[in-house]
């Protein structure tokens, strides 16, 4: 099995498979909130990413109770994808409160870059031409979104948390891609959900807001933690049939739908240069998701 890991997705299919595609999509829609739900969380930034985790957990486990046991190095494999995780969704949520959101949104975004150079290195995973001029249009439409008037201080530790955050969650769907085209995704999942509880618990344990106060507050959390375990579970789904570089760039697409959903959840209106840098963003997506020519593969 150590075999399939190495060589698992190294040429990558002449053909997309459209429903991994849709459902990478699905998981990209709800991974668009995240932004809009840390912003209004009952507590502080790191336990929210505990708590979202740790809610999500007894269900992960619960649905993999009949899925294929993962052996021990997948297993531990798995746990460290989960703990990089954890370290990403802390210095993320950290990073948004911390520097600008324009600063910090671009920082973190150069994780597809740093997943298609070690997929690369690592597994010498091709990038097709489609990908690499789709992914970088996008990029491009993400940063005529994030142009315009800056809320907040620029701050050098911020930037540094992204940067960290776009690192750790790198190298956390580089090694859950390699896990989910050998293993059950549902197993993957839950194993990585038990390496993120633990790792952002201290953390979490540090913060003055550690508990929710009231019933709407633990209500808020625990729809949190149904988003995120269908959110990962799609996405997860989604690298175990898909090149994880194609994955990543999807990644782009979460702006756009955080930016549209901000209308009607906070009544936040786009400007003209928000919805122009979306519309290429949208576009870069679809150059990236065009098949490969067999003279690429």
């Amino acid at each position: 099995m150590a075999e399939t890991l190495v060589a698992a997705g190294r040429v990558p299919p002449a053909q997309l498979d459209r429903g991994a595609l849709r459902t990478a999509l699905g998981g990209v829609f709800i991974s668009g909130l995240g932004p809009l739900l840390v912003r209004n969380s009952p507590v502080d930034v790191a336990a929210t990413a505990f708590w979202r985790i740790v809610i999500a957990l007894p269900a992960a486990l619960w649905l993999a109770r009949r899925a294929e046991p993962l052996p021990p190095r997948a297993k531990a494999l798995a746990i460290l994808a989960g703990l990089l995780l954890a370290a990403d969704l802390v210095l993320w949520n950290r990073a948004i409160v911390t520097t600008t959101i324009l600063e910090a949104t671009l920082l973190v975004m150069i994780y597809p870059l740093l997943v298609a150079l070690g997929g690369f290195l690592i597994w010498r995973e091709r990038i097709t031409r489609w990908l690499g001029i789709g992914g970088l249009l996008a990029f491009a439409g993400l940063v005529i979104m994030t142009l315009g008037p800056v809320n907040g201080q620029s701050s050098v530790s911020g930037n540094l948390y992204a940067v960290a955050a776009a690192v750790f969650y790198s190298g956390c769907m580089l090694i859950t891609g390699r896990l989910c085209r050998a293993y059950p995704t549902i197993a993957v999942t839950a194993w990585s959900f038990v390496g993120a509880a633990l790792g952002s618990l201290p953390a979490a344990l540090l913060e003055d807001r550690f508990l929710a106060v009231d019933l709407y507050g633990w209500a808020y959390l625990g729809l949190y933690g149904v988003l995120t375990l269908v959110g990962y579970l799609l996405i997860n789904r989604s690298l175990g049939k898909l090149p994880t570089a194609l994955v990543a760039v999807l990644g782009y697409g979460q702006p756009v739908v955080a930016t549209a959903l901000a209308i009607p959840l906070l009544g936040e209106v786009p400007g003209v240069g928000d919805l122009a840098g979306a519309m290429v963003v949208v576009a870069g997506l679809v150059l990236a998701t065009r098949p490969a020519k067999a003279t690429e593969i």
